[in-house]
């Protein structure tokens, strides 16, 4: 019988170099793959100062949160929000609050007012450009003036430049109807905002009077007293008269600087602690007037509280008396002008 031939078995070696080049294969494919893949990804910002700029038109949350806004870095945008950049440095100072929105509606578009917004984080809802300059006058001294028993006007004193109130309550007398220009100006924008706020039937029921309408106001109140109280002497009787109306001459009035105002049908307590006196006070500071009467100071005054009496001394002094806390009294004589 012939012999089988024996099958000849593959070497190992022969199977490692097939493997090993299979391998190389693999992985020459797999670079190519990877190089392909990064010629597809898009270049960087050739700077990262540019980078910057193009995210601070939009920043997140947390960047608002952390940026301190200054009066240079805020930018108009729609109205409805407010646009802040990226400083270059930490700020040790903390960020001023966001301002509240108003209720109308879009930001004024003018520096001063705005960086007023940032400082009391208040909004204005009407537009001001055409009030800004009697709100906020470049100089407030000649409406800081004091008018009282202790520093009174002259019988013949009477302001140059009065002119007819526009939000004039129906049917008051002429005589009562003027104001001094920059004062009415502000007040105009003050019942203005009011009215945003469900406040429009607000309106002036005293502005100037002059030395002789005054003296004819405290005379008569003088002889209804009287009446009131015959057992009274006249000291006692013109003490009291005093306490609410001024004698001729010490009358904030004559200055043509303040207003009676409210919703009433007249001007008494009946308007105290109402929505709109509540309102008037609160937002008095940022149109220039304060309220002249509070109730917490009469001992300084000489008068009683007046929720409807509100005096123009411009914005800048109304608002530090607003954070003071100070009437005009204490805030004269906190600033030396009491002289």
């Amino acid at each position: 019988m012939a012999k089988k031939k024996k099958k000849k078995q593959a070497s190992p070696y022969l199977v490692i170099a097939v493997i090993l080049c299979t391998a190389a294969l693999g992985l020459a494919v797999a670079i190519a793959l990877l190089a392909m893949a990064e010629t597809a990804v898009p270049p960087v910002a050739e700077s990262s100062s540019q980078a910057v700029t193009e995210e601070s038109d939009f920043p997140s949350e947390d960047s608002r949160e952390e940026s301190t806004p200054g009066a240079d870095s805020r930018e108009e945008t729609n109205g409805s929000d407010i646009q802040v950049s990226f400083p270059e440095e930490e700020s040790s100072e903390e960020p001023r609050p966001e301002p509240q929105p108003g209720l109308g509606g879009e930001i004024p578009q003018f520096g001063s007012t705005r960086d007023y917004e940032y400082e009391v984080g208040l909004r204005y809802s009407v537009d001001l450009t055409p009030y800004e300059q009697y709100i906020d006058p470049e100089d407030a001294s000649e409406y800081l003036l004091l008018v009282s028993p202790a520093a009174p006007l002259g019988r013949d004193y009477e302001p140059s430049d009065l002119i007819y109130i526009v939000d004039m309550r129906a049917g008051r007398p002429d005589y009562y109807s003027y104001l001094r220009k920059y004062a009415e100006k502000a007040l105009e924008a003050f019942l203005d905002e009011a009215a945003m706020y469900g406040h429009g039937d607000i309106k002036v029921s005293n502005g100037y009077r002059s030395y002789a309408v005054q003296s004819t106001l405290f005379n008569n109140y003088l002889a209804e007293e009287r009446a009131r109280h015959p057992d009274w002497t006249e000291e006692q009787i013109y003490n009291l008269v005093a306490t609410y109306s001024n004698p001729p001459g010490t009358s904030e009035h004559q200055s043509g600087l303040c207003v009676d105002m409210h919703n009433q049908i007249d001007t008494n307590s009946t308007f105290d602690g109402t929505p709109a006196a509540i309102w008037l006070e609160e937002n008095c500071y940022r149109f220039g007037f304060v309220l002249r009467y509070p109730p917490d100071k009469q001992t300084v005054t000489g008068i009683k509280y007046e929720s409807w009496h509100f005096r123009y001394v411009g914005r800048t002094a109304a608002t530090e008396m607003h954070e003071l806390d100070m009437c005009l009294e204490e805030y004269l004589e906190y600033k030396g002008l009491n002289n």
